[in-house]
């Protein structure tokens, strides 16, 4: 009797391990949804960056900056998504030159995601620094800080014009 219907079996089985790809392929991947979040949240960063840029652009008021960097300026990128939060980047520009680099906001969806930002963040500031651009290595073990940390560094450039 058990060798009536053996091609049952393996239509069976067959049937089950594809209906079991299908489900784990249609599964929503972690970091689709905010990266389709993106255009919402870009014209809110967009404005809060726009103001730290608007009182430099009046000569000598430099109200914002407040340190002693003379005619340095801070401009404030857009919030990049990631898969375990935002990364905003802040850039202070003295003389067409990246004088200071830090992240406004870093990811905190855990403990080990802040853990990652507190060891990554610090070497993207000085790589920052070092390049004078948003061309920059990115640092192992943190490879979505880095790319947010990236992009929202480019989009501070282009807003100071370097």
């Amino acid at each position: 009797m058990k060798r009536k219907h053996p091609l049952r079996r393996i239509v069976l089985g067959t049937a089950a391990t594809v209906s079991g790809v299908v489900l784990l392929l249609a599964l929503k991947q972690p970091g689709a949804e905010p990266v389709a979040a993106a255009g919402p949240g870009s014209p809110a960063g967009q404005a809060s960056a726009a103001a730290p840029a608007a009182p430099p652009a009046a000569g000598g008021r430099g109200g914002d900056g407040g340190g002693g960097g003379g005619g340095g300026r801070t401009v404030t990128g857009d919030a990049a998504r990631t898969q375990y939060g935002p990364v905003q980047v802040s850039v202070t520009v003295s003389g067409g030159r990246i004088t200071a680099a830090t992240a406004v906001k870093t990811p905190d969806s855990g403990p080990r995601s802040e853990q990652i930002a507190a060891s990554s963040v610090p070497k993207l500031n000085q790589a920052a620094l070092t390049a004078q651009s948003a061309r920059i290595d990115t640092v192992s073990g943190a490879t979505y800080t880095s790319e947010g940390y990236r992009k929202s560094l480019q989009s501070a450039l282009d807003k100071a014009g370097l």
